[in-house]
């Protein structure tokens, strides 16, 4: 890689970086604003995020296939293929994520009392915030494909904002609890959805000239939604699991640590949203990449020095997102045993989103294994589970994500070894339409 490449590759990480360090400031103030108002119904509203984040697994690949579609840009005149099949799964999403919030509807009571909520309305309102942002990895993945990361970045700095603005209103003003939290989710998404769809309007709001070719889009989208579904289910597994299990006064302060643990994630993961919008062009073009090798170096690093700081100041990072709530602190003991369970797992995100740059399918149906196994593991350790003190049944939970996790690393880093694709398929470069116009941004 030319040192200007390398130069631009660290001023996008490093926008990126520093525009998810902000949002995720902003999102991170939320706890300690909400979660001494809220009480007990605290850990619901962790769940609640996590059943969102759970329903839109089947779309989570969405971002990673426009943008791949628009990085590995072969052809200008396969533009009009990216503006049939954007507006297709546009409306697609919607629908799929609607019918699928009706038929959750009909099984509300089960929901509410497994996930231990006092107000149904927070589910209906759990369910709206799924339909109406299915629509946003797609407006993301078209920001990344066509390197528009200026854009990226204030999207999710709007984001946190939003959130922020309105949690403080519908929650510390109005004493809405877990429903009220769901609303200011619901507002602030809204906003954001609205800027996303405006920064890609030129490639959505067009009408296409060629018909979208349903069968040939499938047939990459459906080994890159699995692949990349596995990290997505991996994240979610555990908190809905000690949410159902456990009490909610218990449940809560399992809840910190894993907010503490995905705000580590979170700052990371930018790094490899560049990665894999330089390495699916580079495929495309049959060019070498040392974007890999860099993004895995500075996940490597960072996670360490997350996981060594988390280990001597394991309170500090909970006094600084629950400083309002002081009780939040007690799980400090669990904080170092969750940072370096998700090591494992944000080296795997790096070496996933490789592998499926690469167009390396053949690793799905191994990677997807690991999240059956690691969600049975934990079925199995239940009865033992209940009857330990929580805190020892809470770190048992975690030690089996972390093992989950490493498993998953392992697969990956295999298939990650295979010689570099020299190009995409013919079946890919026809999915792989392009966007003329790349914008700038802040980073570039």
């Amino acid at each position: 890689m030319s040192v200007n490449r390398k130069s631009a590759f660290f001023r996008q990480s490093g926008w990126l970086v520093v525009a998810t360090f902000t949002g995720g400031a902003f999102m991170a103030l939320i706890h300690p604003a909400v979660s001494k108002p809220m009480g007990n119904d605290y850990s619901s509203f962790v769940a609640l995020l996590r059943v969102v984040m759970f329903i839109g697994t089947p779309f989570v690949a969405l971002q990673t296939i426009f943008a791949r579609q628009a990085a590995a840009a072969t052809d200008a005149n396969h533009e009009q293929q990216l503006i049939a099949s954007s507006r297709a799964l546009l409306l697609m999403t919607f629908l799929v994520s609607l019918v699928f919030a009706i038929v959750v509807l009909f099984d509300a009571g089960p929901i509410s009392r497994f996930l231990k909520l006092d107000n149904r309305t927070a589910l209906y309102f759990t369910l709206l915030v799924a339909v109406t942002g299915m629509g946003m990895p797609i407006f993301q993945g078209l920001l990344q494909g066509t390197h528009q990361f200026g854009g990226m970045g204030w999207v999710q700095i709007t984001n946190g904002f939003g959130r922020l603005s309105m949690m403080l209103l519908f929650v510390v003003i109005i004493h809405g609890k877990a429903a009220g939290a769901m609303l200011a989710v619901l507002v602030s998404q809204l906003v954001t959805v609205s800027v996303g769809g405006t920064l890609t309007r030129r490639i959505w709001t067009h009408r296409p000239k060629v018909s979208f070719d349903w069968r040939g889009w499938f047939a990459s989208a459906i080994p890159l939604s699995f692949g990349l579904a596995t990290i997505q289910v991996m994240q979610t597994i555990d908190m809905l699991f000690v949410q159902g299990l456990f009490e909610k006064t218990q449940s809560t302060l399992y809840s910190g640590a894993m907010m503490t643990g995905f705000a580590i994630v979170q700052f990371i993961a930018p790094v490899a949203l560049v990665m894999f919008a330089r390495v699916a062009k580079s495929v495309a073009h049959k060019e070498n990449s040392d974007s890999v090798g860099m993004t895995l170096a500075a996940t490597i690093i960072f996670g360490c020095a997350a996981g060594i700081g988390c280990t001597i100041l394991p309170r500090l990072p909970l006094r600084l997102m629950y400083f309002t709530t002081p009780e939040m602190w007690n799980a400090a003991p669990l904080v170092p045993w969750y940072a370096w369970a998700l090591l494992p797992m944000t080296v795997a995100n790096v070496l996933v989103q490789n592998i499926l740059a690469h167009g390396r399918y053949k690793a799905v149906l191994w990677l997807m294994l690991v999240p059956f196994v690691y969600a049975a593991a934990l079925c199995i350790q239940a009865p033992a589970l209940v009857q330990m003190p929580p805190f020892h049944a809470f770190v048992r939970v975690i030690q089996t994500m972390g093992i989950a996790s490493t498993v998953l690393c392992a697969i990956a880093a295999v298939f990650s070894r295979g010689r570099a694709t020299a190009n995409v398929s013919d079946r890919d470069s026809e999915l792989a339409p392009v966007i003329s116009h790349t914008a700038s941004s802040p980073a570039e």
